[in-house]
């Protein structure tokens, strides 16, 4: 519904989509560089005031929002919280959803229980088999390994494909640039005309303390739903984030509301809290001198109502270059084309980018700095 709501650079009077770009125009022209998301509608909101509607509801209105723009609707399924929530939302609620998806990779591993194939084969097919007999939905799962090798060995993707992402530079995310395209079911249906979606559950809220103040920011991880080519309407197909939208901008401010409820009074003693140190997933509150920490089971509990925690699910990968999913590729030999490809790309990325926007400038595993939208302050 609104342009440009998966988000883009501008550097003074430059746009980009590409987060690289941006960054070169930056370093010549010395103007600092800003990632809008969404701002304009976002800061229409008033944040502090919670919307009167439930969760459920919202999610509810998001997925008929979404079958109601789209003739062809496909969710991008994990078994994690965030898109088996999604599928709930179009299930219970009896919104026709036309196909679920989930990727793996054992054409490359040969395990169906290694990293990514696990919570596919323990947890994602079979909560999608037992909601299939409430709705006729088709299940396809789609290995990533031949999509991978035909990426990196395609001659327009040897020196530039760099350039297609924004932070997440893993082989297994950048070969799904216009992945829909190389579904054949799927290319058929985009070039009969029809209006055609890929869904993905991003993402929680991100909730942060500025000034002893609940806020909500934005970070500029979109990559793992949508290609630069995707965020700058290049491709014949809309990717949608499910959470993160300017179409509904309720649910997340819902969401902040809630898990800001769930942190007053004595936490100490509540369920999911810990002195532990909590991921970049969750947020902290300050009790009684000490600092205690949602849990990611936490967090999904309180903003997910039907989330069952204790479920096969892969941990989150350590790097944004170097991703679990990818350990296969890693592992071919140096000198195998594709790898070869994809390491040139890396190391002409890491050498462009000035320390700076390096998290870590003797460390290329820790990635590229992210972008943060202001703050959404919810009191």
């Amino acid at each position: 519904m609104y342009p440009d709501k998966l988000g883009y650079y501008r550097v003074g009077d430059a746009k980009f989509y590409s987060k690289l770009e941006a960054i070169e125009h930056m370093t010549k022209t010395g103007v600092h560089l800003h990632w809008d998301f969404n701002e304009a509608v976002f800061s229409s909101y008033n944040w502090k005031a919670e919307p009167a509607e439930s969760l459920s509801e919202l999610y509810c209105r998001r997925a008929q929002q979404l079958r109601d723009q789209y003739d062809y609707v496909v969710l991008c399924y994990s078994g994690g919280s965030d898109s088996d929530n999604i599928l709930h939302s179009f299930v219970d609620n009896d919104i026709r959803i036309d196909e679920v998806v989930s990727m793996i990779n054992v054409e490359a591993t040969g395990d169906r229980d290694s990293w990514l194939n696990e919570e596919i084969y323990k947890t994602a097919a079979p909560i999608v088999e037992e909601l299939q007999k409430r709705q006729n939905f088709r299940y396809r799962v789609v290995d990533l390994t031949p999509m991978q090798i035909d990426f990196f060995s395609q001659t327009q993707n040897r020196h530039d494909w760099i350039y297609k992402m924004s932070m997440s530079w893993s082989p297994n995310n950048v070969s799904r640039d216009n992945w829909a395209m190389r579904v054949p079911e799927w290319a058929n249906i985009i070039a009969s005309g029809r209006k055609f979606c890929m869904i993905y559950g991003l993402d929680k809220p991100r909730i942060a303390h500025v000034d002893g103040k609940f806020c909500v920011r934005f970070l500029d991880m979109v990559d793992v739903a949508a290609t630069v080519d995707s965020r700058a309407g290049l491709q014949p197909y809309t990717d949608e984030l499910f959470y993160w939208t300017p179409d509904l901008p309720e649910i997340t401010i819902k969401q902040a509301h809630v898990v800001k409820r769930y942190l007053q009074g004595d936490i100490a003693n509540k369920p999911y809290m810990s002195l532990t140190v909590g991921d970049k997933n969750t947020v902290f509150k300050e009790y009684q001198g000490k600092k205690y920490w949602l849990s990611r089971d936490g967090l999904s509990s309180l903003i997910y109502p039907k989330w069952k925690p204790g479920l096969v699910l892969c941990t989150k990968s350590f790097s944004t270059i170097f991703s679990n999913r990818d350990t296969w590729f890693f592992n071919l030999q140096s000198e195998h084309p594709v790898k070869k490809v994809w390491s040139m790309g890396v190391d002409k990325l890491w050498k462009s980018l000035p320390d700076y926007w390096k998290n870590n400038p003797q460390d290329i595993s820790k990635g590229v700095r992210l972008c943060v939208s202001p703050n959404y302050f919810i009191e």
